[in-house]
Order: C-alpha cells, then sequence, then structure tokens
C-alpha cells in the first residue's frame, strides 16, 4: 500500500490544532464507516499489509504508528495513504474510500468510533496522540523550530530561543505566507546545533529570527537537528523578548 519514497504533505500548525481541541481519542469516525473502510483495505491494501495490518514492519498499527504519526495532524497520514495506495496505483480510489480506510486504520489501533464521519474538513483539525496526552516529538522526527541562529567559537551553527520543536512532512522552505506566521511565532528556551547546516546553505543569515526544518536528535545538554532548511523569517538583530 505504501510506497518507501518520502512524501511532501501540507504541515499543519499547531495553532489549527489548538483552536479545535481534538484527537483521535474524541470518535472522529463512525462505525459503519470503519466497515466500509474494511472492506476497501481488505480489497486494497491487505495483499501487502496483511490482514492484521502487521505487513511493513507494522507500520500501520501499534508502538510503530503511533511513533511515526503522534503529533501529527491525522490528515499528514490520510495525504500519505491517499499519495501511496494502492501501491501500483496511487489516488485511484475515491476520496470517501481513503477516509474509510483511515477510519478501519483508527478503529484496528483502538480509537474510539463516534457519531460523525471522518471528513476533509476534521483531518487537519484532529491531533494524533497518546491517550496520556500530548508528549514531545520523538528522536529521528522531522520537525520545525524558530529561533535565533548564532555561530558558537568553535564556528559550530546554533540556533538559540528556540521554539518547541513541531513535527513537519515538508522538508523544505517555508512559503510566503507562512513566513508571516514565523515571523509572529514566540520564541522558546530551547537550544539545538545545526549538523553541517552549509551543505544546504552557502551563507546561513547569522543572527537573523530563522525556521530551522531537520531530523532531531535529542542528547541530553546537546539536542542537534540534520538540518534539510534553513530560512531567514525576520532580519536581525535577533533580540527575543523575556
Amino acid at each position: 500500500m505504501f510506497s518507501s519514497r518520502f512524501l511532501l504533505v501540507v504541515f499543519v500548525s499547531g495553532a489549527a490544532w489548538a483552536q479545535s481541541g481534538a484527537t483521535v481519542w474524541d470518535g472522529v469516525y463512525t462505525p459503519v464507516q470503519a466497515e466500509r473502510g474494511a472492506a476497501v483495505y481488505a480489497t486494497e491494501c491487505a495483499r501487502c499489509h496483511r490482514d492484521d495490518l502487521g505487513g511493513y514492519n507494522g507500520a500501520l498499527i501499534g508502538n510503530r504508528f503511533m511513533d511515526r504519526w503522534r503529533e501529527d495532524s491525522l490528515e499528514s497520514f490520510y495525504n500519505l495513504t491517499r499519495n501511496t495506495m494502492p501501491r501500483n496505483a496511487p489516488q485511484s480510489l475515491s476520496e470517501e474510500a481513503y477516509l474509510d480506510v483511515v477510519a478501519y486504520v483508527l478503529k484496528v489501533n483502538a480509537f474510539p468510533s463516534g457519531e460523525k464521519e471522518l471528513t476533509r474538513t476534521n483531518l487537519p483539525v484532529t491531533r494524533v496522540q497518546a491517550k496520556n496526552g500530548a508528549a514531545p516529538v520523538p528522536d529521528f522526527a522531522l520537525v520545525s523550530v524558530v529561533g535565533c541562529l548564532t555561530q558558537g567559537a568553535d564556528g559550530t551553527w546554533i540556533v538559540i530561543n528556540a521554539s518547541e520543536p513541531v513535527r513537519t512532512r515538508n522538508p523544505k522552505d517555508a512559503g510566503q505566507e507562512e513566513k508571516k506566521e514565523l515571523a509572529a511565532k514566540a520564541y522558546g528556551g530551547h537550544t539545538f546545533r545545526l549538523l553541517d547546516p552549509s551543505s544546504i546553505q552557502a551563507n546561513p543569515p547569522k543572527g537573523d529570527k530563522v525556521e530551522a526544518k531537520g531530523f532531531l536528535i535529542r542528547k541530553s545538554g546537546d539536542d542537534s537537528l540534520n538540518p534539510t532548511s534553513l530560512q531567514s523569517v525576520a532580519a536581525g538583530p535577533c533580540t527575543p523578548t523575556k
């Protein structure tokens, strides 16, 4: 069902989630919808992912599913499903069929059903998270942070006063409209060392407020990002307010 290639999907901001407060524990699909999804899954997905969703090392079920999708919107999972399923004919099913499959995967993962069907409208404002609530983004996830770009005495590039890392599926620079939102985003208390930013940008914008995207690597006292994008969102001097 899913290919291994990396796909760009829509980045959904935490602001949208905060506005709705919806999570996969709020009953965002119906039992009937999940039943329809089970039929589509049996026809289009089970040959690769197996009847119990255990194919591809259990990518659709349990801890592996949660580690891949938690702290993200349900839209990201829908987009990946639509853009890669069926394996040899992506985007060939109806919108309803893809939504039904997502509902079925939610059911098998023991997320509760509700009275309203899952729709494209509530996908971007429904967050995937554990039952006990939101948690830090897992290691090696692709994330976005906003902070001040500086350089250490040893030449290391560092994002200081950085915001809490949020999951993204787009490794590239933000567009103009998103840059405006990022420029207004509050600073935080994190510091991230950038691993070889020169590989993506010859002259990093030192002193500017930046958005850095990359794969998160947590280590006590030395959190870092393997960067995929480094973009100025506001010209320096970068002076966080306290």
